[in-house]
C-alpha cells in the first residue's frame, strides 16, 4: 500500500513540478549565453540591458521555483490530507504511518530535486568565468585541507555530514505537516493556526538549541583539546541527534492528529 500510495503521490505531484524544474535548466542556459555572448562587453545599451535584465530574470526564477515548490507541497498535503480530498483519502483501508510517509519522502525528494538542480545551475553559470573557477577551487582545496588537519575527521564524517542533512531535511518536512495537522484543531482559522503553531514551534527549538549551546561551551573551556572539540561541536553531531528527534517528535504529532483528533470541518 506504501508503494501505491507514492506513486499516487507522484503522479499527483509531477504535472507542475516537473515543469518548474525543466524552467531551471531552460533558465540556466539562457543565463549561460547571455554570459558566454558576453552582452556586457558590448557598447550598445540596448545590448547590455537585454543581458542585465535575463540575468536578473535567472536569478528571480531560482528564488520563484524554490518558494512555489514549496508552498505548492504544503498546498498538496494540505487539501489531500484535510481538504476535500481527505474525505476520500481517510475512507480508504490505508494506515496512517503509510501516508505520512508517503507523503514525506514524495516532498523531501521534490526538494532535493529542486535544490540539486539549482545548485548545478550555479555551477553551470560559474564556469564560463575563469576567476570563479580558481576561487571554488581553491575554496575546495582549503577545504580538504582544513578536514585533512583533523586527524580524527574523514569519509565517515563527511557521509555522515550528508546523512545529518538529510535528517534535517526531512525534520523540516515534517515540522510543517506537524503544523499544518495542528492547526486543524482551530475550528475557523485553521491556515492562520498552522502559522502560530509553526512560529511556536520554532521559538522552542531556538532556546533549545542555546541551552545546547550554552552547555556544549562551558564543557569545551574545560577541556584541554578545545579546538578539536569546538570543531566536533559544530559539526554533523548536534544536527543529526537534533534532527532524528524533531523527526520522531513531529512524526508524531502528526500521525496524533491524524489518527485521534481528526478535523475534516
Amino acid at each position: 500500500m506504501l508503494g501505491k500510495l507514492m506513486k499516487y503521490e507522484w503522479k499527483a505531484t509531477w504535472k507542475l513540478l516537473i515543469p518548474l524544474n525543466l524552467f531551471i535548466v531552460v533558465m540556466s542556459i539562457l543565463a549561460y549565453i547571455t554570459v558566454k555572448l558576453k552582452f556586457f562587453d558590448s557598447n550598445n545599451d540596448l545590448v547590455m540591458m537585454t543581458g542585465t535584465l535575463m540575468l536578473l530574470a535567472y536569478a528571480l526564477s531560482m528564488f520563484v521555483i524554490s518558494v512555489v515548490t514549496l508552498i505548492y507541497l504544503i498546498y498538496r498535503f494540505y487539501t489531500s490530507v484535510y481538504g476535500e480530498e481527505g474525505y476520500l483519502l481517510h475512507t480508504l483501508p490505508v494506515d496512517k504511518h503509510h501516508i505520512i510517509v508517503a507523503k514525506a519522502v514524495v516532498s523531501v525528494s521534490w526538494i532535493v530535486l529542486n535544490l540539486f538542480l539549482i545548485y548545478l545551475s550555479i555551477l553551470f553559470l560559474i564556469s564560463t568565468q575563469e576567476f570563479f573557477v580558481e576561487t571554488i577551487v581553491d575554496g575546495f582545496e582549503f577545504y580538504i585541507d582544513t578536514l585533512n588537519s583533523y586527524s580524527k575527521v574523514g569519509a565517515f564524517e563527511v557521509i555522515m555530514t550528508f546523512v545529518a542533512s538529510f535528517f534535517a531535511l526531512l525534520a523540516r518536512v515534517l515540522k510543517v505537516t506537524a503544523c499544518v495537522s495542528l492547526g486543524q484543531l482551530s475550528s475557523n482559522h485553521k491556515i492562520l493556526s498552522s502559522i502560530g503553531f509553526y512560529y511556536a514551534i520554532y521559538i522552542v527549538q531556538r532556546i533549545f538549541t542555546l541551552i545546547y549551546f550554552v552547555i556544549q561551551s562551558l564543557i569545551l573551556h574545560a577541556s584541554e583539546d578545545y579546538y578539536y572539540n569546538a570543531f566536533w561541536g559544530s559539526s554533523w553531531e548536534f544536527t543529526l541527534l537534533s534532527s532524528l528527534l524533531y523527526c520522531a517528535v513531529f512524526y508524531f504529532l502528526t500521525w496524533y492528529m491524524m489518527e485521534r483528533k481528526l478535523n475534516l470541518d
